[in-house]
């Protein structure tokens, strides 16, 4: 079976895939995408050297190898889980934060002894103040990569649909960086998107939203 996976770098998608043409065929837009050959350490140092560079627009490496992929992943980046969701109200609006300059959702990283689901909860909860939640069903996983104090990561995040009410009063979580917590109609979402991170687009468009 084939296997690709999309990490997002820079704002920017890293495509690694044991079929490069089959993942063309999915995703079309991706035939713009700069081409390396090989699991190497060469090849994945060279595509986000790309990713790095103004107006490239994504990178594909291919191994027919799946494991070679990610052994080569992993040696350059600890991984990371975290998890987010989607929160509906009553009337079908979904909120966003605002954080750092951006339009974004809630979301963080695994706790010690903690599931995924009991993270996603918790982080949407202390990120935005909603006290009544309800986890629905797991809309899609995130990777991105980014460094932090000097380390390297891969972050994992699992994202949900979840349900909230407009009875909690909206508490922006400061400690975060969080300016803004807002209830989004589906017809208002388009410039707030446009203000946004590419992963968190693939997940609205994930969830069934389009603007």
């Amino acid at each position: 079976m084939d296997f690709s996976r999309k990490i997002y770098y820079n704002d920017k998608p890293l495509i690694i895939t044991t079929d490069k043409e089959a993942y063309l065929i999915s995703d079309p837009v991706a035939e713009e995408y700069e081409f390396f050959a090989g699991a190497s350490l060469r090849s994945y140092t060279m595509a986000l050297r790309h990713l790095e560079r103004p107006g490239m627009k994504g990178a594909i490496i291919e191994d027919i190898s799946e494991p070679a992929l990610l052994e080569q992943l992993y040696a350059m980046y600890m991984p990371l889980d975290a998890a987010g969701g989607v929160a509906y109200n009553e009337q079908g609006d979904i909120l966003m934060i605002f954080r750092r300059g951006k339009w974004d959702l809630p979301k963080g990283k695994l706790d010690a002894g903690e599931s995924i689901d009991e993270c996603a909860l918790r982080e949407v909860s202390e990120e935005t103040g909603l006290v009544h939640l309800t986890l629905g069903q797991k809309i899609c996983d995130t990777y991105h990569i980014y460094e932090q104090k000097g380390q390297q990561f891969l972050k994992r995040t699992a994202w949900y649909k979840m349900k909230g009410t407009v009875a909690d009063k909206l508490m922006p979580q400061k400690e975060e960086n969080i300016l803004e917590a807002k209830w989004i109609s589906e017809k208002e979402l388009g410039p707030f998107v446009a203000k946004t991170y590419e992963a968190i687009r693939h997940v609205l468009h994930d969830a069934g939203l389009q603007w």
